[in-house]
Protein backbone atom coordinates (compact mmCIF):
# COMPACT_ATOMS: atom_id res chain seq x y z
CA UNK A 1 0.00 0.00 0.00
CA UNK A 2 1.59 3.63 -1.06
CA UNK A 3 2.01 5.90 1.55
CA UNK A 4 0.16 9.06 1.67
CA UNK A 5 2.04 12.28 0.15
CA UNK A 6 1.97 13.68 4.53
CA UNK A 7 2.96 10.35 5.67
CA UNK A 8 5.74 10.29 2.94
CA UNK A 9 6.85 14.10 4.43
CA UNK A 10 6.16 13.38 8.15
CA UNK A 11 8.71 9.96 7.54
CA UNK A 12 11.10 11.91 6.03
CA UNK A 13 11.44 15.09 8.37
CA UNK A 14 11.37 12.31 11.38
CA UNK A 15 14.39 10.03 8.89
CA UNK A 16 16.35 13.36 8.61
CA UNK A 17 16.29 13.96 12.29
CA UNK A 18 17.19 10.22 13.36
CA UNK A 19 19.99 10.36 10.90
CA UNK A 20 21.06 13.52 11.95
CA UNK A 21 21.61 11.80 15.95
CA UNK A 22 23.29 9.40 14.20
CA UNK A 23 25.88 11.34 12.54
CA UNK A 24 25.98 13.33 16.34
CA UNK A 25 26.42 10.42 18.25
CA UNK A 26 29.24 9.38 16.61
CA UNK A 27 30.77 12.12 15.88
CA UNK A 28 31.00 12.18 12.35
CA UNK A 29 31.91 15.51 11.12
CA UNK A 30 33.89 16.58 13.70
CA UNK A 31 35.88 13.55 13.60
CA UNK A 32 36.35 13.66 9.60
CA UNK A 33 36.87 17.39 9.52
CA UNK A 34 40.58 16.56 10.93
CA UNK A 35 41.07 15.67 7.45
CA UNK A 36 39.39 18.67 6.01
CA UNK A 37 36.49 20.77 5.06
CA UNK A 38 33.27 18.44 5.35
CA UNK A 39 30.14 18.26 3.08
CA UNK A 40 26.71 16.65 4.19
CA UNK A 41 25.01 15.66 0.78
CA UNK A 42 22.31 13.84 -0.15
CA UNK A 43 18.61 13.48 1.63
CA UNK A 44 19.93 14.53 5.28
CA UNK A 45 20.38 17.33 3.41
CA UNK A 46 17.33 17.68 0.95
CA UNK A 47 15.03 15.70 3.55
CA UNK A 48 14.13 13.96 0.95
CA UNK A 49 14.59 10.55 3.06
CA UNK A 50 12.62 7.19 2.53
CA UNK A 51 15.51 4.83 4.73
CA UNK A 52 18.10 5.10 6.37
CA UNK A 53 21.04 6.06 4.94
CA UNK A 54 23.86 8.55 5.22
CA UNK A 55 25.96 10.43 2.73
CA UNK A 56 29.63 12.67 3.56
CA UNK A 57 31.99 14.26 1.81
CA UNK A 58 35.12 15.45 2.70
CA UNK A 59 37.66 17.25 0.93
CA UNK A 60 40.55 15.26 2.56
CA UNK A 61 43.46 16.44 -0.29
CA UNK A 62 46.01 14.36 -0.37
CA UNK A 63 45.34 11.97 1.99
CA UNK A 64 46.59 8.92 2.22
CA UNK A 65 44.83 4.94 2.69
CA UNK A 66 46.92 4.52 6.18
CA UNK A 67 45.91 7.91 7.11
CA UNK A 68 42.21 7.37 5.99
CA UNK A 69 41.80 3.95 7.55
CA UNK A 70 43.19 5.61 10.94
CA UNK A 71 40.56 8.65 10.27
CA UNK A 72 37.46 6.65 10.18
CA UNK A 73 38.81 3.61 12.64
CA UNK A 74 36.66 4.61 15.73
CA UNK A 75 33.40 4.10 12.96
CA UNK A 76 34.44 1.38 11.94
CA UNK A 77 35.00 -0.12 14.97
CA UNK A 78 31.22 0.41 16.14
CA UNK A 79 30.06 -0.75 12.61
CA UNK A 80 28.28 -3.82 12.09
CA UNK A 81 29.87 -4.10 8.44
CA UNK A 82 32.74 -1.96 6.45
CA UNK A 83 32.78 -2.05 2.68
CA UNK A 84 35.59 -0.02 1.73
CA UNK A 85 37.15 0.92 -1.93
CA UNK A 86 39.77 3.07 -3.55
CA UNK A 87 39.39 5.09 -6.51
CA UNK A 88 42.39 6.69 -8.02
CA UNK A 89 40.80 7.90 -11.59
CA UNK A 90 41.19 11.47 -13.47
CA UNK A 91 37.55 11.78 -12.52
CA UNK A 92 37.20 9.69 -8.93
CA UNK A 93 39.98 10.21 -6.48
CA UNK A 94 38.99 9.15 -3.42
CA UNK A 95 38.84 6.41 0.05
CA UNK A 96 35.30 5.99 -0.09
CA UNK A 97 33.45 3.63 3.24
CA UNK A 98 29.93 2.50 3.15
CA UNK A 99 29.35 1.30 7.17
CA UNK A 100 26.36 -0.52 8.30
CA UNK A 101 26.38 1.38 11.84
CA UNK A 102 23.42 1.51 14.23
CA UNK A 103 20.89 0.37 11.64
CA UNK A 104 22.00 3.23 9.31
CA UNK A 105 24.24 3.54 6.02
CA UNK A 106 26.76 5.35 6.66
CA UNK A 107 28.58 6.37 3.35
CA UNK A 108 31.92 8.63 3.65
CA UNK A 109 33.44 9.91 0.07
CA UNK A 110 36.73 11.01 1.06
CA UNK A 111 38.10 12.88 -1.87
CA UNK A 112 41.80 13.23 -2.07
CA UNK A 113 42.07 15.90 -4.80
CA UNK A 114 38.94 17.88 -3.49
CA UNK A 115 34.96 17.22 -4.19
CA UNK A 116 34.11 17.58 -7.63
CA UNK A 117 32.56 20.55 -8.09
CA UNK A 118 29.64 18.66 -9.76
CA UNK A 119 28.67 17.33 -6.32
CA UNK A 120 28.40 20.23 -4.95
CA UNK A 121 26.29 22.10 -8.18
CA UNK A 122 23.79 19.29 -8.18
CA UNK A 123 22.82 19.70 -4.60
CA UNK A 124 22.33 23.15 -5.03
CA UNK A 125 20.37 22.75 -8.04
CA UNK A 126 18.14 19.84 -6.04
CA UNK A 127 17.93 22.18 -3.64
CA UNK A 128 16.81 25.12 -5.23
CA UNK A 129 14.40 23.03 -7.12
CA UNK A 130 12.78 21.74 -3.48
CA UNK A 131 11.03 25.13 -2.73
CA UNK A 132 8.71 23.41 -5.72
CA UNK A 133 6.59 20.97 -3.07
CA UNK A 134 5.51 19.42 -6.46
CA UNK A 135 8.89 18.53 -7.37
CA UNK A 136 9.70 17.12 -3.42
CA UNK A 137 6.92 14.75 -3.38
CA UNK A 138 7.81 13.59 -7.13
CA UNK A 139 11.17 12.59 -5.87
CA UNK A 140 9.97 11.39 -2.52
CA UNK A 141 6.61 8.81 -4.48
CA UNK A 142 9.46 7.78 -6.78
CA UNK A 143 12.18 6.80 -4.08
CA UNK A 144 9.37 5.32 -2.02
CA UNK A 145 8.70 2.55 -4.93
CA UNK A 146 12.74 2.01 -5.88
CA UNK A 147 14.25 1.69 -2.25
CA UNK A 148 13.18 -1.81 -1.88
CA UNK A 149 14.31 -3.05 -5.04
CA UNK A 150 17.67 -4.91 -5.08
CA UNK A 151 19.55 -2.33 -7.74
CA UNK A 152 18.75 0.53 -5.05
CA UNK A 153 20.85 2.59 -4.55
CA UNK A 154 24.13 0.91 -6.22
CA UNK A 155 22.72 0.85 -9.65
CA UNK A 156 20.07 3.15 -9.62
CA UNK A 157 19.92 5.08 -6.88
CA UNK A 158 18.87 8.54 -4.91
CA UNK A 159 21.10 10.36 -7.51
CA UNK A 160 19.70 8.94 -10.92
CA UNK A 161 15.94 9.56 -9.36
CA UNK A 162 16.50 13.46 -8.79
CA UNK A 163 17.91 13.66 -11.88
CA UNK A 164 15.10 12.45 -13.61
CA UNK A 165 12.51 14.66 -11.66
CA UNK A 166 15.01 17.48 -12.67
CA UNK A 167 14.37 16.34 -15.90
CA UNK A 168 10.56 16.39 -15.93
CA UNK A 169 9.88 12.63 -14.87
CA UNK A 170 6.77 12.45 -12.18
CA UNK A 171 6.16 9.11 -12.69
CA UNK A 172 7.19 5.61 -13.02
CA UNK A 173 6.91 5.21 -16.37
CA UNK A 174 8.48 8.70 -16.93
CA UNK A 175 11.07 7.33 -14.17
CA UNK A 176 11.76 4.33 -16.43
CA UNK A 177 11.86 5.99 -19.88
CA UNK A 178 14.56 8.61 -18.23
CA UNK A 179 16.36 5.67 -17.04
CA UNK A 180 16.50 3.89 -20.15
CA UNK A 181 17.41 7.49 -22.62
CA UNK A 182 20.32 7.08 -19.99
CA UNK A 183 21.44 3.76 -20.20
CA UNK A 184 20.98 2.56 -16.59
CA UNK A 185 18.57 -0.40 -16.82
CA UNK A 186 17.54 -1.67 -13.62
CA UNK A 187 17.63 -5.09 -13.10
Amino acid sequence: MALRDDELLERAAALQAEGRAVLDRHGVEARLAQAGPVLLVGSVVTGLMVWRDLDVCVDARGLTRPAAWELVRPLVEAAQRVRYEHFDTREDRRHYFVLRIDGWKLDLSLFTAGIPSHVVEFQQELLDALRNEEVRLAILRLKELWHVRPEYPERIGGFEICSAVLAGARTAPELDAYLAEQGLRPG
